[in-house]
């Protein structure tokens, strides 16, 4: 006998494949045993994902494939982050591109980049390499969120970094930051080769 599976909601609806949304109801706890992208609350199994759920009766088993998987940084990817608190020893940034992958995202992810992981020289701390708003390129070093990250080597680092002052683009001089409207110098410890304004 079938266990009871439910398309987008609907109860006694036969086995099969079926395109669900998040938080629909695949079928109860009793019958199936939740796999990908599927969640159980309530004794009810739901979906994460916009996919094709599939349902197995032999086995007990519910699924959803994703209909466009989305390209989440894993370990290893070259991304884009924007600077968004400042500590002693981390920063936490904003995650809003994958470089290695192409994709951008409308919604961030939350990176996290400890002072030992921003360069091979010895910092007091993370406000000599980066500010507020900054844009840094990063190498992701875990799977999971928060992202650990690493700005260790010459083509990761700082990217792109407004004044404080006045809030325009600063422009790369040699080691330094130089703001062309109040004509001041900034010392920033980690910039990239990749540097956006030359």
């Amino acid at each position: 006998m079938s266990g009871t599976f439910f398309p987008r909601g609907q109860p006694g609806a036969p086995m099969g494949e079926y395109f669900a949304v998040p938080g629909d109801a695949l079928g109860v706890i009793e019958e199936y045993v939740p796999l990908r992208n599927a969640y159980e609350r309530d004794g009810v199994i739901r979906t994460k994902v916009v996919g094709w759920a599939k349902a197995d009766p032999l086995k007990h088993e519910v699924a959803v494939v994703e209909a466009r998987p989305v390209a989440v940084p894993r370990g290893g990817d070259v991304v884009h982050a924007v600077v968004a608190l400042l500590r002693e020893a981390v920063a936490y940034v904003d995650i809003f591109y994958n470089e290695t992958r192409n994709a951008l995202y409308p919604v961030p992810f939350r990176g996290v980049l400890h002072v030992s992981e921003v360069s091979n020289e010895r910092l007091r701390g993370l406000g000599e390499a980066f500010g507020y708003g900054d844009v840094i390129r990063a190498r992701v070093l875990s799977e999971r969120p928060p992202y650990h990250l690493s700005t260790k080597g010459g083509e990761f680092g700082l990217i792109l970094a407004r004044c404080p002052r006045c809030l325009s683009p600063l422009r790369k001089r040699g080691l330094w930051l130089y703001c062309q409207n109040c004509r001041r110098v900034y010392r920033r410890r980690k910039i990239s080769r990749h540097y956006a304004l030359k």
